[in-house]
């Protein structure tokens, strides 16, 4: 995921509706949150955010995150926007660079960009 959630909050609610509706039918599911995508690891930045026709924008991450999906963040988006780890919601799996993301793509069934 790529968007920032306050500029695109269906898209990425949709999203994690996609990834929840995976976990549910057993599949292994990994959600990359980059560039202003990562705004969304910090829970007062989407506190309030809902979509329509979603749940609000946390509880699906926090759903997300109970059904056992792993959630990492990219240390260097992090870095240039100044997001310390600390500020960070619980639940994140780990804070990776590139090589994470290309050696999880390229062991996946299915790979969806957001």
């Amino acid at each position: 995921m790529t968007h920032d959630p306050k500029e695109r909050c269906e898209l990425l609610s949709s999203a994690f509706a996609q990834a929840l509706t995976a976990l549910s039918f057993g599949y292994e599911c990994e959600v990359f949150v980059l560039d202003n995508a990562i705004k969304m690891l910090r829970p007062e930045y989407i506190e309030g955010l809902k979509a329509n026709a979603f749940n609000p924008l946390s509880e699906l991450i926090q759903y997300y995150h109970d059904m056992g999906g792993k959630l990492y963040g990219c240390n260097p988006a992090m870095n240039a926007r100044d997001i310390k780890s600390e500020s960070c919601m619980g639940g994140i799996d780990g804070y990776v660079n590139a090589t994470q993301l290309i050696e999880s793509s390229v062991a996946a069934n299915a790979v969806f960009t957001f």
